[in-house]
């Protein structure tokens, strides 16, 4: 607490003028702690007849440029664990000033990630930070436009999987995934039995961009299962196809396969994979953010009208090719450069790593 106050001389002697404001209570902020919404603070109790009230918004020890009222709507840049958003008051009557610090509010939501957190009915607070963190993280690096479907896996149940955190309704125009067959829903991922489990997307290719593509497939478990980890065929046109496949890892989009094991023993499959497109000429996987393999074949029209299935292909309309690969994440969506890749996986991991599952 600052005071300023005014002393007066008399007859040699120094006497204490009527005091600046004395706060006997501090301010306090009340509001949803979530991008976009208000937080308001009161101006705390004073002594000595405060006159009026100026104010200051703070992030940590920044001043927020403009935040002078008593009131403040958060912003994207406000958003994460390391939060500390407080109001600095300042009474002032006729004697002086006096500044006072109210309390201080962490953990800013991104409004993205609260609507998710609530559809999926997400309590946990470390999952709830998780969840926070890895939007955020896809927001900072322009990742969160690019994708169309991001399933995260988080809260341990098949409710709570099905979620598509990029449109956190319970609709199939949400691309929420209606799971069939044999899954275990657990903390670390959802895993699928091998035989007649899978999980319809309800995505279809045919919504994509043609020649700026990915998928990711984030899997737990390291096996070399003969095994199509998610993705679409044609049944009429094998050649028409857009999927991961684990023996040796092959990504294929557009009519054009890109395998990535030529020859030897199969990579580990426990691993966040991800294949992308991002022009005609441009075809690469990565494993755990690092380019594998890559080719410069043309690619072709995404035609495919059936939807993609995570835990096997969905071969027009049935499901083949089942994996019992436990993912604990997924996405599909437009391609990503190197570099996108990189950041990719770094805030995947963090997401795992925060959740103590990452392999």
């Amino acid at each position: 607490m600052i005071q300023i106050g005014i002393n007066i001389a008399v007859k040699g002697e120094s006497i204490t003028s009527p005091l600046p404001p004395v706060n006997t209570i501090a301010p306090v902020i009340s509001g949803t702690m979530v991008v976009g919404q208000t937080l308001t603070t009161t101006d705390g109790t004073w002594t000595n007849s405060p006159t009026s009230f100026t104010y200051q918004w703070y992030n940590g020890i920044t001043a927020i440029l403009g935040a002078t009222s008593s009131i403040y709507i958060l912003v994207q840049a406000d958003a994460g664990t390391t939060t500390a958003i407080k109001c600095e008051v300042t009474a002032i009557n006729l004697f002086g000033s006096t500044v006072v610090d109210s309390n201080t509010l962490t953990t800013v939501y991104d409004a993205d990630a609260q609507a998710f957190i609530t559809a999926a009915v997400i309590t946990v607070l470390i999952e709830m930070t998780a969840i926070n963190e890895l939007t955020i993280g896809l927001k900072a690096n322009n990742l969160w436009t690019k994708i169309k479907a991001l399933y995260p896996f988080v809260g341990g149940t098949s409710t709570t999987h099905k979620y598509n955190l990029k449109d956190p309704r319970d609709l199939d125009a949400a691309f929420r995934l209606v799971f069939n067959g044999g899954w275990t829903h657990s903390s670390t991922g959802a895993t699928p039995n091998g035989t007649n489990a899978y999980a319809d997307t309800k995505l279809k290719p045919s919504v994509l961009t043609s020649n700026s593509t990915h998928l990711s497939y984030y899997s737990r478990i390291n096996n070399t299962t003969n095994a199509i980890d998610m993705g679409v065929r044609n049944a009429s046109n094998n050649s028409i196809r857009f999927y991961i496949y684990y023996l040796g890892i092959i990504y294929s989009d557009q009519y054009n396969d890109l395998t990535g094991r030529i020859s030897g023993a199969a990579p580990a499959s426990n691993k966040l994979l991800i294949g992308t497109r991002t022009s005609a000429s441009s075809h690469k996987i990565y494993r755990n953010g690092v380019a594998l393999y890559s080719n410069a074949t043309s690619g072709g029209s995404l035609i495919i009208t059936e939807s993609i299935y995570i835990g096997a292909a969905n071969y027009s309309g049935i499901a083949s090719f089942f994996t019992n690969r436990e993912c604990a994440f997924s996405s599909i969506g437009d391609g990503l450069n190197d570099t996108e890749a990189f950041n990719f996986n770094t805030i995947v991991q963090a997401y795992q790593t925060t959740l103590s599952r990452q392999v």
